[in-house]
């Protein structure tokens, strides 16, 4: 069989043609990815300074979902501690309501000051996240990364807000069944000191609070700035990519005219011999 000739024009515009279809896939790829830049090929210090910046954001999200959970918990215990207030007033109101009444009615009021107080202790027990209990007996503690290396850190301690802990005795243990006014003055004294201790735990928790919502917010913030700067390195123009579609697509019609126009001149030559 013998070899197929082609003229210089022929080549020249099937070599345009074929140029053409390569940048018209670039600029479909383009357009269909968002990405100037997608895969090391296309250029590879820009690929992977890009891919440096969006492993470091990803890093940071981590974080941020770390923090985030820490910010959980320690709202969790907040709105426990307002809990714990809650049922200490109740135990205030039970003892002073048993000033300048009858033994059975002051047996009556300890019987149900030991019953509140019991349940302060349930809710202490039952506080936590993700099973981790800043106000139990037996308190936990949360250990915050804010880096993936470690270097800033908060620790948040837990602190026991249990009956005991806090200093508040049983009625009928501690406080003599409330039989005498004393034993009652002597509950409340308790139950104040008691408040005072709940107070400095909730204001040590807002101190975590709002660090750690600070922290969150510059996470967030950096790890947006690096996805910026990855998407600005491989980001495609998209109108640019369009009107080079565009011309590229006019530019294969011109070279498909091209071709037939050369085609029928070798013909019309070819039928004059």
């Amino acid at each position: 069989m013998a070899d197929i000739t082609l003229t210089a024009a022929t080549r020249s515009n099937l070599l345009t043609a074929q140029r053409t279809d390569e940048l018209s896939a670039r600029s479909d790829r383009r357009l269909a990815t968002g990405q100037r830049v997608n895969k090391p090929s296309d250029q590879s210090i820009t690929y992977f300074l890009a891919k440096a910046l969006s492993d470091q954001a990803g890093d940071l999200l981590a974080v941020k979902d770390n923090i985030g959970q820490s910010l959980s918990l320690v709202g969790g215990a907040t709105d426990d501690v307002k809990y714990l207030t809650q049922l200490i007033n109740q135990l205030k109101a039970i003892a002073t309501g048993a000033t300048d009444q009858s033994p059975q009615t002051r047996a009556q009021q300890a019987a149900q000051f030991d019953a509140i107080r019991a349940q302060l202790d349930s809710l202490a027990a039952d506080s936590g996240f993700g099973g981790t209990n800043l106000l139990g007996a037996s308190p936990d503690s949360q250990s915050v990364l804010f880096n993936q290396g470690g270097s800033s850190s908060l620790t948040i301690a837990g602190r026991a807000s249990d009956s005991a802990s806090l200093g508040i005795g049983t009625a009928q243990g501690a406080y003599n069944n409330f039989a005498t006014d004393a034993d009652v003055q002597s509950a409340v004294f308790g139950l104040d000191q008691a408040f005072q201790a709940l107070r400095t735990t909730a204001r040590t928790l807002g101190s975590n609070a709002s660090t750690l919502n600070t922290r969150l917010d510059f996470t967030e913030s950096l790890a947006n700035t690096l996805q910026g700067g990855a998407a600005r390195l491989t980001g495609a123009d998209m109108n640019e990519e369009a009107a080079n579609a565009l011309a590229l697509n006019i530019s294969r019609q011109l070279s498909v005219t091209g071709l037939n126009f050369v085609n029928a001149s070798q013909q019309a030559i070819q039928q004059l011999f």
